[in-house]
């Protein structure tokens, strides 16, 4: 074989090699879908920069964070799914001018209920999110004596907003 039949082979090796990597090789923001708490619900959808947001992947554990490019992967136990959910207080009123709106309520103990017998304890973090990896099944979510009643599938995520109370502007 000719060395210039061979450079070409070899070059032409090389290209389907580097075009087969780049298309399957995504930045790893574009692996993850983002949600945001609005007020009322988790929304899909990227939020305002710095404002903390969920995102998710299958088959690995939700992050909460402020920043894509921090984001750290670690896979969904097999057999699970994972619960996220914000604790907020409802803001609302406003005599001289409309108030509204969500205030986080950070480093709440949030207690995982399945009946009457508490299967985890876990605290919110300092944007008022939390994460909790579960088994399938219905679970009461408490906080402040506030409670959400969730059911986690396996391999899921699903989203718990929170209310622990509700706070009246003058």
């Amino acid at each position: 074989m000719s060395s210039g039949l061979r450079f070409c082979l070899v070059a032409l090796t090389v290209a389907l090699t580097c075009l087969t990597a780049h298309a399957f090789a995504k930045k790893p923001a574009e692996l993850w879908s983002f949600f945001y708490f609005d007020g009322t619900a988790f929304v899909a959808g990227r939020p305002a920069p710095m404002t903390p947001f969920v995102a998710l992947r299958d088959g690995f554990l939700p992050v909460v964070e402020t920043r894509d490019e921090r984001i750290r992967e670690v896979k969904m136990p097999e057999g699970t799914g994972a619960l996220v959910g914000i604790c907020y207080v409802q803001s609302h009123g406003g005599k001289l001018q409309a108030a509204g709106g969500v205030d986080p309520v950070p480093m709440l103990p949030v207690q995982v209920l399945s009946g009457d017998k508490a299967v985890a304890a876990v605290q919110s973090d300092s944007n008022g999110f939390f994460i909790v990896n579960l088994a399938p099944g219905t679970y009461r979510i408490s906080g402040n004596n506030r409670f959400t009643e969730v059911t986690v599938v396996k391999g899921k995520v699903i989203f718990a907003p929170l209310r622990v109370g509700k706070r009246m502007v003058d």
